[in-house]
Protein backbone atom coordinates (compact mmCIF):
# COMPACT_ATOMS: atom_id res chain seq x y z
CA UNK A 1 0.00 0.00 0.00
CA UNK A 2 2.64 2.65 0.85
CA UNK A 3 4.71 1.91 -2.33
CA UNK A 4 1.66 2.12 -4.37
CA UNK A 5 0.38 5.59 -2.53
CA UNK A 6 3.83 6.08 -3.22
CA UNK A 7 3.60 6.09 -6.76
CA UNK A 8 0.26 8.07 -6.93
CA UNK A 9 1.16 10.66 -4.64
CA UNK A 10 0.69 13.82 -7.41
CA UNK A 11 -2.89 12.32 -8.44
CA UNK A 12 -5.52 14.69 -7.03
CA UNK A 13 -7.47 11.68 -5.48
CA UNK A 14 -7.44 8.25 -4.58
CA UNK A 15 -10.13 5.94 -3.46
CA UNK A 16 -9.11 2.96 -1.35
CA UNK A 17 -11.81 0.30 -1.10
CA UNK A 18 -10.78 -1.28 2.12
CA UNK A 19 -11.73 -4.88 3.39
CA UNK A 20 -15.36 -3.74 3.95
CA UNK A 21 -14.71 -5.31 7.89
CA UNK A 22 -17.83 -5.13 10.46
CA UNK A 23 -17.37 -1.74 12.64
CA UNK A 24 -17.21 -4.75 15.54
CA UNK A 25 -14.66 -6.76 14.00
CA UNK A 26 -11.42 -6.63 16.08
CA UNK A 27 -8.50 -6.20 12.78
CA UNK A 28 -10.53 -2.26 12.32
CA UNK A 29 -7.82 -1.38 14.70
CA UNK A 30 -4.90 -3.04 12.68
CA UNK A 31 -6.29 -1.45 9.28
CA UNK A 32 -7.16 2.01 10.85
CA UNK A 33 -3.18 1.68 12.90
CA UNK A 34 -2.50 1.18 8.78
CA UNK A 35 -3.36 4.42 7.89
CA UNK A 36 -1.67 5.86 10.19
CA UNK A 37 1.77 6.68 9.04
CA UNK A 38 0.40 7.79 5.75
CA UNK A 39 -0.56 11.29 4.68
CA UNK A 40 -3.88 10.50 3.63
CA UNK A 41 -7.37 11.75 4.27
CA UNK A 42 -9.47 8.95 5.32
CA UNK A 43 -13.39 9.47 4.37
CA UNK A 44 -16.11 6.74 6.41
CA UNK A 45 -18.57 5.40 4.01
CA UNK A 46 -21.81 5.86 5.55
CA UNK A 47 -25.04 4.30 4.37
CA UNK A 48 -27.82 6.00 3.66
CA UNK A 49 -29.80 2.60 4.23
CA UNK A 50 -28.71 1.68 7.51
CA UNK A 51 -30.12 2.69 10.47
CA UNK A 52 -29.03 5.83 12.53
CA UNK A 53 -27.13 3.42 15.68
CA UNK A 54 -25.47 1.31 13.12
CA UNK A 55 -23.91 4.29 11.94
CA UNK A 56 -23.02 5.70 15.55
CA UNK A 57 -21.36 2.43 15.81
CA UNK A 58 -19.56 2.68 12.48
CA UNK A 59 -18.31 6.40 13.60
CA UNK A 60 -17.26 5.36 16.62
CA UNK A 61 -15.07 2.66 15.48
CA UNK A 62 -13.27 4.65 13.18
CA UNK A 63 -12.90 8.03 15.37
CA UNK A 64 -9.56 6.87 16.36
CA UNK A 65 -8.51 7.18 12.94
CA UNK A 66 -6.01 10.62 13.17
CA UNK A 67 -6.59 11.68 9.67
CA UNK A 68 -10.22 10.98 9.12
CA UNK A 69 -11.25 13.87 7.25
CA UNK A 70 -15.19 13.11 7.08
CA UNK A 71 -17.50 11.17 5.26
CA UNK A 72 -19.37 9.91 2.18
CA UNK A 73 -22.88 9.14 2.36
CA UNK A 74 -23.47 6.31 0.11
CA UNK A 75 -27.09 4.45 -1.31
CA UNK A 76 -28.56 7.86 -1.50
CA UNK A 77 -30.72 6.19 -4.37
CA UNK A 78 -31.88 3.46 -2.03
CA UNK A 79 -32.69 5.22 1.03
CA UNK A 80 -36.36 5.64 1.96
CA UNK A 81 -35.41 9.02 4.04
CA UNK A 82 -31.91 10.35 4.59
CA UNK A 83 -33.03 11.81 7.82
CA UNK A 84 -31.31 9.47 10.29
CA UNK A 85 -27.73 9.28 7.99
CA UNK A 86 -27.60 13.18 7.95
CA UNK A 87 -28.79 13.19 11.79
CA UNK A 88 -25.52 11.36 12.54
CA UNK A 89 -23.22 13.35 9.81
CA UNK A 90 -24.52 16.38 11.96
CA UNK A 91 -23.86 15.38 15.36
CA UNK A 92 -20.36 13.86 14.86
CA UNK A 93 -19.45 17.00 13.02
CA UNK A 94 -18.48 15.16 10.44
CA UNK A 95 -18.13 17.10 7.11
CA UNK A 96 -19.95 15.26 3.80
CA UNK A 97 -17.13 15.55 0.96
CA UNK A 98 -19.53 13.26 -1.92
CA UNK A 99 -22.82 11.45 -1.69
CA UNK A 100 -23.51 8.43 -4.05
CA UNK A 101 -26.14 7.20 -5.75
CA UNK A 102 -24.90 4.12 -7.61
CA UNK A 103 -22.01 1.95 -7.87
CA UNK A 104 -19.76 3.31 -10.40
CA UNK A 105 -17.06 5.17 -9.23
CA UNK A 106 -16.45 8.29 -10.17
CA UNK A 107 -19.49 8.49 -12.08
CA UNK A 108 -21.91 8.31 -9.09
CA UNK A 109 -19.74 10.37 -6.68
CA UNK A 110 -21.61 14.07 -6.66
CA UNK A 111 -20.91 17.02 -4.21
CA UNK A 112 -23.39 17.43 -1.80
CA UNK A 113 -26.46 19.83 -2.46
CA UNK A 114 -27.71 20.90 0.25
CA UNK A 115 -31.79 21.70 -0.82
CA UNK A 116 -31.59 18.52 -2.08
CA UNK A 117 -30.61 16.39 0.85
CA UNK A 118 -32.79 18.55 3.42
CA UNK A 119 -35.75 17.83 1.16
CA UNK A 120 -34.88 14.23 0.98
CA UNK A 121 -34.54 14.42 5.27
CA UNK A 122 -37.62 15.68 5.71
CA UNK A 123 -39.85 14.33 2.60
CA UNK A 124 -42.95 11.87 3.09
CA UNK A 125 -41.67 10.74 6.45
CA UNK A 126 -44.40 8.21 8.82
CA UNK A 127 -46.04 9.94 11.85
CA UNK A 128 -43.90 7.87 13.56
CA UNK A 129 -40.59 8.98 12.77
CA UNK A 130 -38.79 10.78 14.96
CA UNK A 131 -37.62 13.27 12.22
CA UNK A 132 -40.76 14.18 10.71
CA UNK A 133 -41.25 17.76 11.49
CA UNK A 134 -44.99 19.47 10.94
CA UNK A 135 -45.50 22.47 8.43
CA UNK A 136 -42.89 25.71 8.70
CA UNK A 137 -40.79 23.77 11.38
CA UNK A 138 -38.24 22.49 8.73
CA UNK A 139 -37.25 25.94 7.74
CA UNK A 140 -37.76 27.08 11.25
CA UNK A 141 -34.94 24.50 12.24
CA UNK A 142 -32.61 25.44 9.27
CA UNK A 143 -33.25 29.17 9.60
CA UNK A 144 -32.10 29.15 13.96
CA UNK A 145 -29.62 26.60 13.48
CA UNK A 146 -25.66 27.51 14.00
CA UNK A 147 -23.99 27.91 10.77
CA UNK A 148 -21.99 24.75 11.18
CA UNK A 149 -24.92 22.78 11.93
CA UNK A 150 -27.10 24.17 9.42
CA UNK A 151 -24.11 23.70 6.61
CA UNK A 152 -24.20 19.72 5.92
CA UNK A 153 -21.14 20.02 3.73
CA UNK A 154 -19.01 22.78 5.96
CA UNK A 155 -15.88 22.22 7.50
CA UNK A 156 -15.44 21.18 11.61
CA UNK A 157 -16.27 24.07 14.40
Amino acid sequence: LRATLQDLRHTHMVLIDTMGMSQRDRLVSEQVAMFGDNDVKSLLLLSATSRGDTLDDVVRAYSGLQHLAGCILTKVDEAASLASSLDVVIRHRLRLYYVSNGQRVPEDLHLPNRPYLLHRAFKDLPESSPHRLDGVEPGLLMASAPAGIASVGGHRG
